[in-house]
């Protein structure tokens, strides 16, 4: 796993482990909304006079992006040891 142990992310998520890899697929699906959404306001708002708005904006969207691929770091892994 990234950081922590399979029961260990069991236990935070509320979920046997046998029942991880749903889990961490959903959290996937959860952080694929979020970065689309970021993508969304971003392209929206990217004409937007307040400079310090679209760079928020920015940010948002490349930490988005990152979650995405520590949750599908995170499902892959679990997916090879509990699967």
């Amino acid at each position: 796993m990234r950081h922590g142990t399979p029961l260990e992310w069991s236990e935070l998520l509320g979920v046997g482990p046998d029942d991880l890899p749903a889990a961490t697929g959903r959290l996937v699906q959860g952080a694929e909304v979020l970065d689309d959404t970021a993508v969304r306001l971003r392209t929206i708002l990217h004409d937007s006079p307040d400079r310090g708005l679209d760079e928020a904006l920015m940010h948002l969207e490349h930490r988005a992006r990152e979650v995405v691929e520590l949750m599908r770091d995170l499902h892959h892994q679990a997916l090879q040891e509990l699967a």
